[in-house]
């Protein structure tokens, strides 16, 4: 049986939110029914893959055209998660070639803030040409599909993306010492409430993760149950992860963010604010807490510090919320959505 030839338009050697679902797709399709192929860039690691890729040279903005076009020539089907990094000649390409593209819309479309993607292609009309070109696009929450069906041909049913639980090692927690944080240290993500709660809660320690900015202020702060990681691999995350009990995304405006999946693959579930979805993917006091503000937050840490059970619970559910979208699963609605592209369906 012939294979279907998938390209996915990243670079798996870069870590970035939509390299890295380019490289897991490539790991996880099934070597027997699909061949994928992918690029990599020059300022990325140097690693050998077991798909083929394209290498992209000095100068970059010369040799990612000849990447795209060596990938849209070799394959059957597209998979095009770079929306502003992606040349729109590219897409005009596979259309007259009737090679099928598929995408993601992995965050904020319309809201109000200055990182939603209508103001990263500069309009409306710019960001609608572009996807214009696209057969498919899926949004990889039901949230991000209710606020952005408005602007876009979405699909109705989201496209998940997926966590490599075998990354982590789950651990039960049945006492809260530790809350955990990963992500960009920026005002935006709501990095104040985290040293409001550390001020608060000084018997409990707050493992940051990350960098941005704001690390010099925290630094100001001198709370010494702050702890400062800087930015860390998987396998150092994974050190940090079984010392910590819960995770705080204090951030009001997200997709769906990997890291709740990465933690709870560890065993650790999240608190989340109710401002995007969280509802569609995760129960309340079952595999992971959702609230509305800070005090709603603090009723929650309280809760968890006077019945440890409760924390033992969630941790518990977290880890079957993280195999739930392990990729060994998710993959196979991928495998759907291809199939069915290169069906003409």
């Amino acid at each position: 049986m012939r294979k279907i030839k998938v390209f996915l338009g990243g670079y798996i050697n870069y870590t970035n939110a939509q390299n890295l679902n380019c490289r897991a797709v490539a790991e996880y399709l099934d070597k027997d029914h699909f061949q994928a192929s992918s690029l990599t860039t020059h300022f990325g690691r140097h690693e050998k893959f077991n798909i083929q890729t394209l290498h992209c040279f000095r100068p970059f903005s010369i040799s990612k055209h000849i990447g795209f076009l060596w990938g849209i020539i070799k394959c059957d089907i597209a998979y095009l998660p770079k929306h502003i990094d992606t040349p729109l000649w590219v897409l005009k390409l596979a259309r007259f070639l009737n090679k099928p593209i598929f995408s993601t819309i992995e965050g904020n479309v319309t809201n109000k803030s200055n990182m939603n993607l209508i103001s990263l292609f500069g309009s409306s009309r710019r960001m609608q040409d572009h996807f214009s070109y696209v057969n498919h696009i899926f949004a990889i929450t039901q949230h991000l599909i209710d606020q952005s069906s408005s602007v876009l041909n979405i699909q109705s049913k989201p496209l998940y993306l997926g966590v490599d639980i075998s990354q982590f090692t789950a651990k039960i927690s049945e006492e809260l010492t530790s809350i955990v944080y990963i992500g960009r240290l920026i005002e935006r993500k709501g990095i104040k409430e985290i040293v409001q709660l550390a001020s608060d809660y000084p018997s409990i320690s707050f493992n940051i993760i990350g960098s941005g900015p704001y690390k010099e202020k925290l630094e100001d702060y001198n709370l010494s149950n702050i702890i400062l990681h800087g930015l860390l691999d998987h396998n150092n995350i994974n050190l940090i992860f079984q010392e910590s009990d819960l995770m705080f995304l204090p951030s009001r405006s997200e997709g769906f963010p990997k890291v709740i999946l990465e933690a709870a693959s560890a065993g650790i579930p999240s608190i989340v604010y109710n401002t995007y979805g969280a509802s569609h993917w995760m129960e309340h006091n079952h595999n992971g807490f959702i609230a509305t503000n800070l005090d709603d937050v603090k009723t929650i840490i309280n809760g968890l510090r006077d019945n440890p059970n409760l924390l033992r619970i969630t941790s518990e559910g977290a880890v079957k919320l993280a195999q739930r979208f392990d990729w060994k699963n998710v993959i196979k609605d991928w495998e759907v959505v291809i199939n069915e592209l290169c069906n003409g369906k």
